[in-house]
């Protein structure tokens, strides 16, 4: 298998059509053919099914396609940086943070360490906490922000802060529920329409049975700031780490403290071994580490 033929197999996918991905490739339609169905034969299972002139991949084509652009993404990465190397730069930033993160403290953080370091250049890289783990086995990744509760005991951890989960959404939700107060029960809850991110589904409904009550959950998504925009436009109220809604100003928007300790989360910042960091991430990581007290007071 060739570096070759994952560029041709990940453009007929993002194409759709042999035609548009030889078009896209600057090649003629029967020699890029032939490399799909040697690609095919050498792995040993159908990769593409036809629907008329549309290819769609098939279970294992899905399955290739992710490999195939995590192993061009590594080999786009290194040529990258290489070439900073080549050109008297410092190298080459690769970092991975979870959507909550993304947009609020992470820039922050970020234009931080690029003023500290104007000549570093950052592969940033935005998945949920499983994925960015994922990518930092495959060393895709340098380093990694993710949320508890996860597992990586192979991994070392600093840890950023911890936070609690908020309730968010416009005022007439929160109507007889806030009783002035900034922090409610997740039971004052039950009776309204909620917003979660899937990976807190099955945690919130544990908590919910727990206080003896049971949720209406109006949309289960997949990442935090899609219950943020979710919750800006009425559709309910969204349940998300306080990190998400960091430095919101939305004056039509209520925000409310939950009272549960269990649902106190930690953000953290993940690498396969410290000892072993290129400079670059062992800058940025030296960095959070000294500045962590000043970032946990900032989330509490």
């Amino acid at each position: 298998m060739e570096i070759r033929q994952l560029r041709y197999f990940t453009a007929v996918v993002e194409e759709g059509t042999v035609i548009g991905a030889a078009r896209r490739l600057n090649m003629t339609q029967p020699p890029l053919t032939a490399q799909l169905h040697n690609l095919e034969e050498e792995l040993g299972c159908v990769l593409f099914k036809h629907e008329g002139r549309r290819l769609h991949l098939t279970e294992a084509g899905h399955t290739f396609y992710q490999r195939a652009c995590t192993i061009l993404g590594m080999c786009n990465a290194t040529a990258a940086e290489m070439e900073q190397f080549g050109t008297g730069n410092a190298g080459t930033l690769r970092i991975g943070v979870i959507s909550s993160v993304h947009s609020t403290l992470f820039m922050e953080w970020i234009s931080g360490f690029a003023e500290i370091h104007p000549q570093i250049r950052h592969e940033l890289y935005s998945a949920n906490t499983y994925q960015l783990l994922e990518q930092l086995r495959m060393d895709q990744i340098d380093l990694a922000i993710v949320r508890t509760p996860f597992s990586a005991p192979e991994a070392e951890s600093l840890t950023l802060g911890k936070e609690p989960m908020m309730a968010v959404g416009r005022s007439a939700y929160f109507k007889g529920i806030s009783d002035g107060t900034t922090c409610i029960p997740l039971s004052a809850l039950s009776g309204q329409p909620l917003i979660l991110y899937r990976r807190w589904e099955r945690i919130l409904l544990s908590r919910f049975e727990a206080a003896g009550c049971t949720p209406q959950i109006r949309c289960c998504n997949d990442d935090a700031q899609t219950t943020l925009s979710l919750a800006k436009r009425g559709l309910g109220i969204g349940i998300l780490p306080a990190s998400a809604i960091y430095q919101m100003k939305e004056p039509a928007l209520t925000v409310m403290e939950l009272d549960d300790i269990a649902l106190t989360t930690e953000i953290a910042l993940l690498c396969r071994n410290k000892e072993q960091l290129p400079q670059v991430a062992r800058l940025f990581w030296e960095m959070m580490e000294n500045g962590s007290s000043r970032i946990h007071n900032g989330i509490k």
